[in-house]
This record gives structure tokens, C-alpha cells and sequence, in this order.
């Protein structure tokens, strides 16, 4: 120490105390001034940035750092962390400050804090394209500083004391602390999708730790505002209090917009949501209830007066609205997560429209909205090998939700289905209301319901009525009103060429109907002016005022249903028979695809069979009308005051419906139907007795004109029938007198018939001119092809024809036998008769003495198939007898190219042969086949090279031979002739009852045999 700085200190001791003193404080007040006002925070802005960046291995930033040694402020300005791809921010701020009071601290004997504020923090999160795991933009920081934090000194755990839980927290008042000005940008690289919040505002005034949510002083008062890029908000606000914990408050969402949330899906899901907005808000109260351990702390989270709503909601796919909700909210909702309830006062929709498309694929939305990674996955094959651990049956307590009532108004469904029909119809169910009851989650009570949808504006159905979920039972009230049925058209064209112009169904029925079976529908339904147009005749072909049932009762379980009355009035129906002779029944028939049987509609053993009961069928002023455009004139007729019922009709063996109808045909012959009939057994029944009075045989001129070559002059048919169903069969035994039947002029009717009817009626006609004919007919009334004149002329042909229908098998039954006598089959290759050929011959030569005015047609025929290779092989055996020159019975029997000898006459003759037909010497074929053996290494005996030497050979010889069209012609005349031989010169038929057609010139080719066909002289 030098001599001037001893004087100095020597002098300053000599001071006076107060001055030393002073001199201490000032000294001491500057020093501590310079350490903590510049040194320290010189050090802060060096160390931090460097230390910092050494943590996280990134670039790190900070302008300067201030504090107040006398106001114990201290501020950070402009701190940044750099993204490690760029030179951006990934986290910054422009100010960070807090500001301790230490005399209120003292004086409160606890941390006291003036404020603390962070203005303007800005945070760049992404997440990076990787498919693979989930990769950030800060995973590198966390590894960093995992990877330099685990280099460090671990420091060994030390013992915890126990804590007194209910003992209270430190205290520290905080006045203000604020966060300003915030933004947070996050980027899903995996999507593109980004979300920004360029104002995030927080504040918490009057903070205590130790304060209760009812101390005035200190209230706890948070509030944070979050804006995002589309103006969209979110505020909460309320009290806290940290021990015991408990947050009251509310939370305000308004119009966030989910068309930038649907980002995130975007990819995976075709449908585009192109608009919608989501609000709500909520109170709700956290509260936290201390025990003496952790595991007894309890957590009380309610919340109350929630509202959620989705505003403007659209959906789009190629560019069109596929689901648009203008309006969706439920109000009232609250919540106890402690007793595990949810109420909510309503459920409110409006507007919702709908548009999908629905074909044999399934419905289109199905796939707009069904993610693709879903749509793509494999399905899983379940694996019995692998044991499953069985659930377990322990039951945790389930919430109860309690809904007060949902209300849907003008919900809209458009539907372009093509399910059924080629062609897409279009159907606009609209409008959709729905109304509730309550509703609660546990399904304790039962939900009242009211529906009402309008169909095409061409129909309402309206149904009400209580459903019991629990039950699985629902009672309601079906109301169908006015449902026009042109609308179905379409599907009806899939099945029935006609066209359903007009008609409309009105139903008032009760359903009550549960899980177990049970399903009972009684009421009423009224069809009204039904008109269906056939579409080829462009005329009406069913019609009616009114079909009605005034009550019906079904019962699903006891299979039956009862109809009390059904009432048909002015019914029509129109049967034509066309040219083709086909129907316009028929012709509305569609051809459908042939079903596979499924196992289900198989009936199940047991089964009760279903039990439909009709107490009656009335029906008034019905008419129809019945034309044939077969013939020639057409032939038309209606029936008219067509009136009558059916009574009691009933699937119930044992039981009858009684018929009584009556009508007129061409307004003056009267019919009349009476019996009993049972359609609706398994067996059906029926005993009918069916009578035409005095129908004018005129009328009838067609049929006779077409069918009988003869128009009838004069005539009247009375028809007592009497139909009786056996087995299925429709049987008559029918009383049929022809009166004074007068036979006309011939027709030139290419369908006339050519029997001998001058004759039948001669035979049959009695000296009143009356023929009394007890017939049978067969057939079906229902038929649509059923019809009058069929039945007149068809009884009197019957008898007539019968011989004629199958002249060979008549003939056959005069001789004794049931043998086909119009084929005598050859040999292939051959003219010889048989000796089972010459006895059908014989027997045909018998039936032909009784029957001396037919004449016989005889048509040789071949099978050109086989009897060519069986006349081809006749050349090869000629060729090979000429060559070797010996007799024809020394060929051996069934030569074959296997068989054939490979030394000798018939060997030199092949030879020759061969080097006739190839014009090169056989032994070539035998170089050939030696050579291509030789090449596969396989070495052949002289016996075994001579053997497939003589096959190829044999082979292509017989190859060689063609036979031509006049050789088969030839062979089928020489049948003919063998045939006409046999039975001129053997059975001794007169020669000139036998024709023998010329068979060498258009030849009938498929099969071996003579065709004979009967013809009168």
C-alpha cells in the first residue's frame, strides 16, 4: 500500500462517525447500483442468448436486457429462438417484464408483485410431412436438450418431508399480469392445412395464491381472448382460486369457421365442406375437494346454460351442394361429471337439405364420407386359432343424458335413386318435420313422436305416436293422404309394360308393434280412379272409381289377416288377343332376370301358415271387353252390368266362398256364375257353375271362319258348365246343345281346320237339328287367353281332331302297338334294314290296310357326320382289297390302324397307296419318325419303328379319303328305296300308296334314317 493511499484512509478514519457512516451507505447504494443495474444485466444479455443456444442448438436471440436495482423491474426485449430451416422465429417476444415491490413484500411478509406482462409473443409451430411418426418443428429441440441435459451431474433425490395438504400455499400477490398482442401460426405439413391466431390477450388481475373465489380485495379475475385469421373468437373469463382449486366461468365461442379445421381431413374424405361456423358458450365451475392423500382428493366439474350451434353448414361434391344445415343448435346443456348427467333443454334443426344418389353400389354419400383410409384398409380375417381374453363383465356407472325434446322443421331429402330402374328417378321428400318428447339415455321413458314428410308434393305421411326404446314397442297413429301412385310408374315399368296414369291411396291405420313379434295394423285404405293404360294398345286396360277396405285387421304373430269389406266400383278390364295370337296380358309381362332361391324365403318347419280372411268382396257396374285380332274378321264382345259378390273368403281349410255374379254378354245373352270357390289354400277349391243362355252362334263367326274354314249361318249354343279344381287341374264336366247349326260359306283362313265337318255333323246332329254333346274341357278361367269362342270351338274340334292330332301313334294303337312308326333307322354307312327296322315296317303295313285312304310319304335321310366316316373307311378297305389284290372276305374284320400288319400283301399295298395319294415313297414317313425320335434321345427296335410306321400310314391315308355331297345324297335315295322295297314287295302295301320323294337333293342331314309322314288320298 503507498504512502498517499495510507494518508488518504488515516484521513478518512479521522472523519467524524456520521460522515464515515455515510460514506459506507453511498458507497455501498453506488456498488450494488452498478452490479445490478449494469454489470449483471451486461452478463444476462451476453450468457443467456450463448447458453441458451448451446441447451437447444439453435440460434438465439435477445436485443437487451434492463433492470431496475431500485424498482426491481426487470425487462428482456426483443428475445428470439430462430426456426432450424430458416432464418424465421420459431419462438419470440418483443417484451417480457415482471416488477417486484419489495416493500410491500416486506411489509406483507409475502411476494408481492407489481405486474408481470409479455407483449406481443409470437410462436411458429409445424408439423412436418412425415406419414411415418409425428415429427415437429421443435422435436431437434427436445433432443437437444435431452441429449446435453443427461451429460450433467445427476443429482441424488432427497428425502421429501410429508406435506401438509391442507395446509396453505405460499403467498404471492401478484396486482396485473397481462400477455398482449399474442400470435401462434400452426402448419400441418402433413395436410397444408394452417391455423392462425393473430391476437391472443390474456389477462389476470388482483392475483392471490392464498385468495378465496369470496375475498372482494383479491379476486382472481382471468380473462383470455383468442382471435383467429377468420375473425373467429374465443373468450373465457371468471375466478380462480389455486387451494383447494376451484375455476368458475364461461366460454364464449363465435363463428369459427370449420371449413379451415376441415383441412386436416380435406384429403381423406371426398365430400368438400365449403362453409360452416361453429358457436358456443357455456358456464361452468371446477372445484377440488382435498383429502389426506392424493387418491382422496375428489374433482367437482359442472357446467350449465350451454349453447352449441352450427350456422351454414354446406357440403359439396363436383362442385354441388350435397348436404347443406342452415341452422342446428342445442341449448341448455349442462353437465355434473361428478353424478354423471347431462341435460339438455333442445335439440333445434332447420332447413337441412340432402342430395344423394342411390343405385345398386349403395348410396353416394356413403362413399363422400367415408375416410379413405378406411375405405382402403384390408379387412381383418379373424383367426379362431388364437385365443381371446373373455371381457369383462364389470359395469362402470354410465352417464345419464337427458334430452327435453328435439324439433327438426323443413328437413329436405333429394334422392336420384336408380336402384331398380335404369333410368334415375328423382324423389324430393320435403318438408321433413319431427317432433319429441323427452328423451333420457337410460331409455327409462317412453318418446312421444310426431312425423309428418311430404312425398314429391304428390302424398303426405303423417305418423304419431309413442316408441318405448327399451321395450323396442312402438304405438302410432299412419295417416297416407292423397299419395298419387303415377309417381311409382317407373318401377311399375320394370315389371309390366303399362303405364299407371292415374290413381291415388288414402290409409288411416293404428300400428302397435315390438321386438318380440308382435306388429298389428288395422284401419282402412281407399284406392281411388285407378287407371292403367296398356301401353302397346294405347287404350285403358284396368280401371276403377273406387277400390276400398273398410277395415282390415293384421296380426303379424297369429299370421292372418282380416278384411272386412271390400268395395270395387265401376271396375274395367280389357283382354286382347293379338295377331301372333299372343295377349296384351302377355304383353305387359317384362322378362325378368331368373332369381337365385334364397335359403330365407324358404319356409321354416312350424311355421304357421298365414291366414287371410275376406267377409266380402262386393263389386257394381264393372264391364270389360274381349277382342281376338288372330282372326279373320276380328272377333270382338263386352261384357256388360257386370254385378255381384264373393262372400266370406278365407284361407282356412275347410272353408267356402260363396259366388253369385251375373252379367250379359252383348247386352241380350245373359251369364251367370254361382258356386263355391276356396283360391287361398294350398289345395285350392272350387265348384262353379258356369251358364251361357242362347249365345248367337253368329258372333262367333270369327272362330268358326278362322279355325273351322266355314262361317256359321245360322245357330245358338247353350253352355251349362260346371268347373271343378282337382289336384291343381281345372276340370269340366259340361252340357253343350248346339240348336240348328247351319254351316256357311269357306273362308280363305290360312289357320282352318281340314276335318271332314259336314260329316261330324251329319254324325252328330239329331233329327231337331240339335247336336247334345256331354264334353270335357280343360283349362284355366283365370287365363287371361280363356276365353268364349275358344271354349265353343275347342269342345266341338276335340272331338273331332283327336284321331288327327298324332296320325302315327293313332295308326300304331289300330295295329296293337305304341312303337314310333314315322322313323326306320339305318346303320351308318349302310342301306340295309335292320330286322327291328323290318318289323316296324310290317306293323305300319298292318294299321295302313284299315285305313285304306292315307297315303304314305317316304324321305331318305343322313347322318353327314358319321355316315361320311363310315363311308370313307368303305374306300380305304376298297383301295387296300384292289392293291393287294386279294378276295374282299381275306381283309381282316375291324382293321385298324393298330391292328394293321406291318409285313406282307397288305403292307406292300399301304405303301403303294400312300406313295399314290403323296407322290413320295412310304419309306420317307419311316425316315421322319426315326429322326424325330432320335432327337428326343429315344432309341426305337425295328419291331416298334415298323408298328408306328404302319399307323402314320394308315393315318394319312384314310385321311385322304373325302366324301362329297351326292355320296351321302346317293346313300340317302338308296335308304329310301329299300324301304318302299320292303314294304311293296315283302308286306305287300299297294304301290301306288307309297311316294317316294327324291332324297339327293336337299337332304336332311342329321340323322341316319327314312322319315315317313301320312297324307289323305
Amino acid at each position: 500500500m503507498s504512502n498517499k493511499f495510507k494518508a488518504v484512509v488515516e484521513k478518512f478514519r479521522s472523519f467524524p462517525r456520521r460522515i464515515r457512516w455515510s460514506t459506507y451507505a453511498l458507497s455501498a447504494y453506488l456498488l450494488y447500483a452498478a452490479l445490478f443495474g449494469l454489470l449483471v444485466p451486461y452478463i444476462a444479455k451476453q450468457q443467456i442468448p450463448e447458453q441458451l443456444s448451446k441447451l437447444i442448438e439453435r440460434p438465439v436471440t435477445l436485443a437487451d436486457v434492463t433492470f431496475n436495482p431500485f424498482t426491481l423491474q426487470l425487462d428482456l426485449h426483443q428475445f428470439s429462438i430462430q426456426d432450424a430451416e430458416s432464418s424465421t422465429s420459431f419462438v419470440r417476444f418483443e417484451n417480457a417484464g415482471v416488477k417486484v415491490n419489495f416493500w410491500k413484500s416486506i411489509f406483507n411478509a409475502a411476494i408481492s408483485v407489481e405486474y408481470i406482462a409479455l407483449d406481443k409473443p409470437y410462436v411458429d409451430i409445424e408439423r412436418l410431412n412425415d406419414t411415418e411418426q409425428l415429427v415437429f418443428n421443435f422435436n431437434d429441440i427436445l433432443s437437444a436438450v435431452a441429449r446435453n441435459l443427461a451429460s450433467e451431474e445427476k443429482v441424488e433425490p432427497s428425502i421429501e418431508e410429508p406435506i401438509d395438504r391442507h395446509k396453505a400455499l405460499f403467498p404471492v400477490l401478484i396486482k396485473q399480469t397481462r400477455l398482449a398482442q399474442g400470435h401462434v401460426r400452426f402448419f400441418d405439413g402433413v395436410t397444408e392445412t394452417e391455423l392462425v391466431y393473430p391476437d391472443i390477450n390474456f389477462t389476470l388481475g388482483s392475483f392471490s395464491t392464498q385468495s378465496l373465489l369470496t375475498n372482494t380485495e383479491y379476486k382472481n379475475e382471468y380473462r383470455l381472448q383468442i382471435t383467429d385469421a377468420d375473425s373467429g373468437k374465443v373468450e373465457l373469463k371468471g375466478q380462480v382460486q389455486l387451494k383447494p382449486l376451484e375455476v368458475v366461468g364461461d366460454i364464449h365461442v363465435q363463428k369459427i369457421e370449420l371449413p379451415r379445421l376441415w383441412g386436416f381431413i380435406e384429403k381423406d374424405i371426398i365430400a368438400k365442406l365449403t362453409s360452416g361456423n361453429v358457436n358456443f358458450s357455456s358456464n361452468y365451475h371446477v372445484a377440488q375437494t382435498i383429502g389426506d392423500t392424493e387418491s382422496d382428493d375428489t374433482m367437482s366439474i359442472t357446467t350449465d346454460e350451454g349453447v352449441f350451434s352450427v350456422n351454414h353448414l354446406n357440403f359439396n361434391a363436383e362442385d354441388k351442394s350435397i348436404v347443406s344445415l342452415p341452422s342446428f343448435s342445442v341449448k341448455g346443456i349442462a353437465t355434473n361429471v361428478e353424478k354423471q348427467t347431462v341435460t339438455i333443454a333442445s335439440v333445434t334443426s332447420q332447413g337441412l337439405q340432402v342430395s344423394a344418389k342411390v343405385d345398386d353400389k349403395g348410396a353416394d354419400l356413403v362413399n363422400l364420407f367415408t375416410p379413405k383410409f378406411i375405405a382402403e384398409a384390408p379387412k381383418e380375417h379373424k383367426d379362431d386359432s388364437v385365443e381371446t381374453e373373455p371381457k369383462s363383465t364389470e359395469v362402470s356407472p354410465s352417464w345419464l343424458v337427458t334430452l327435453d325434446g328435439i324439433e327438426i322443421k323443413d328437413y329436405q331429402l333429394n334422392v336420384e335413386e336408380k336402384v331398380i330402374t335404369k333410368k334415375a328417378n328423382l324423389w324430393q321428400i320435403s318438408p321433413i318435420n319431427l317432433t319429441t318428447s323427452q328423451i333420457v339415455s337410460d331409455l327409462s321413458k317412453p318418446i312421444d313422436f310426431d312425423f309428418f314428410a311430404s312425398v314429391n308434393s304428390k302424398g303426405d305421411i303423417s305418423v304419431k305416436g309413442q316408441a318405448d326404446a327399451k321395450q323396442q314397442a312402438v304405438m302410432a297413429d299412419i295417416d297416407v293422404k292423397s299419395l298419387k301412385l303415377a309417381q311409382f310408374q317407373p318401377y311399375l315399368a320394370t315389371a309390366v309394360n303399362a303405364t299407371l296414369t292415374k290413381g291415388e291411396v288414402n290409409t288411416q291405420a293404428k300400428l302397435n308393434a315390438n321386438a318380440e313379434g308382435k306388429v298389428i295394423v288395422n284401419g282402412g285404405v281407399q284406392v281411388n280412379h285407378l287407371s292403367i293404360r296398356d301401353n302397346k294398345l294405347r287404350k285403358p286396360f284396368v280401371k276403377w272409381r273406387s277400390l276400398a277396405v273398410n277395415k282390415f285387421d293384421f296380426d303379424l304373430q297369429k299370421s292372418k289377416l282380416a278384411i272386412d269389406t271390400l268395395s270395387v266400383s265401376q271396375p274395367y278390364a280389357r283382354v286382347v288377343i293379338n295377331k301372333d295370337r299372343s295377349t296384351n296380358i302377355g304383353d305387359l309381362i317384362v322378362a325378368q332376370p331368373k332369381a337365385k332361391k334364397s335359403k330365407s324365403t324358404t319356409k321354416k318347419k312350424g311355421q304357421k301358415p298365414f291366414a287371410l280372411s275376406v267377409r266380402k268382396i262386393a263389386f257394381n257396374n264393372g264391364s270389360a271387353f274381349f277382342a281376338d285380332n288372330s282372326l279373320t274378321p276380328n272377333f270382338s264382345s263386352g261384357i256388360e252390368q257386370l254385378k255381384g259378390n264373393i262372400g266370406h273368403v278365407s284361407s282356412i281349410p275347410g272353408t267356402k266362398a260363396t259366388v253369385d255374379i251375373s252379367g250379359n254378354i252383348e247386352k241380350y245373352a245373359p251369364v251367370k256364375v254361382k258356386g263355391e270357390i276356396n283360391p287361398l289354400l294350398k289345395q285350392p277349391y272350387l265348384d262353379l257353375d258356369v251358364v251361357f243362355k242362347s249365345v248367337e252362334l253368329t258372333t262367333v263367326n270369327p272362330y268358326s271362319g278362322t279355325y273351322a274354314g266355314h262361317y256359321i249361318d245360322k245357330g245358338q249354343l247353350t253352355l251349362a258348365l260346371n268347373y271343378q279344381l282337382e289336384n291343381n287341374q281345372l276340370k269340366g264336366e259340361n252340357h253343350v246343345i248346339i240348336d240348328q247349326l247351319q254351316l256357311g260359306k269357306a273362308s280363305d283362313s290360312d289357320l282352318a281346320t281340314s276335318l271332314p265337318l259336314e260329316l261330324a255333323i251329319a254324325l252328330l246332329q239329331d233329327n231337331d237339328g240339335v247336336i247334345d254333346l256331354g264334353v270335357e274341357v280343360s283349362g284355366d278361367v283365370n287365363d287371361p287367353e280363356f276365353s268364349l269362342g275358344a271354349v265353343i270351338w275347342s269342345t266341338i274340334s276335340n272331338i273331332i281332331t283327336k284321331a288327327v292330332t298324332a296320325p302315327f301313334s293313332f295308326i300304331a294303337g289300330l295295329a296293337g302297338s305304341d312303337e314310333e312308326l314315322n322313323v326306320i333307322a339305318f346303320q351308318f354307312g349302310t342301306d340295309d334294314l335292320t330286322v327291328e327296322e323290318q318289323e316296324k315296317l310290317q306293323t305300319l303295313g298292318k294299321a295302313l290296310e284299315t285305313r285304306p285312304k292315307l297315303k304314305l310319304t317316304v324321305d331318305g335321310a343322313v347322318n353327314a357326320q358319321e355316315d361320311s366316316k363310315a363311308l370313307e373307311l368303305q374306300h380305304f378297305n376298297q383301295l387296300l382289297v384292289e392293291a393287294a389284290k386279294i378276295p374282299e372276305n381275306e381283309l381282316p374284320q375291324n382293321l385298324t390302324a393298330s391292328s394293321m400288319p406291318t409285313s406282307g400283301p397288305l403292307s406292300d399295298a399301304l405303301q403303294s397307296i400312300y406313295k399314290a395319294e403323296y407322290d413320295e415313297k412310304a419309306t420317307e414317313v419311316k425316315d421322319r419318325i426315326e429322326d424325330e425320335e432320335e432327337a428326343k434321345d429315344i432309341e426305337l427296335t425295328d419291331e416298334e419303328l415298323n408298328k408306328r410306321w404302319h399307323i402314320a400310314l394308315y393315318n394319312l391315308v384314310l385321311n385322304k379319303q373325302k366324301i362329297d355331297e351326292a355320296e351321302l345324297g346317293q346313300l340317302a335315295q338308296q335308304r329310301a328305296q329299300a324301304v318302299k322295297a320292303y314294304l311293296v314287295d315283302v308286306v305287300k302295301v299297294d304301290a301306288a300308296r307309297v311316294f317316294l320323294l327324291d332324297s339327293r337333293f336337299d337332304i336332311e342331314q342329321d340323322t341316319s334314317s327314312v322319315l315317313l309322314s301320312l297324307e289323305a288320298k
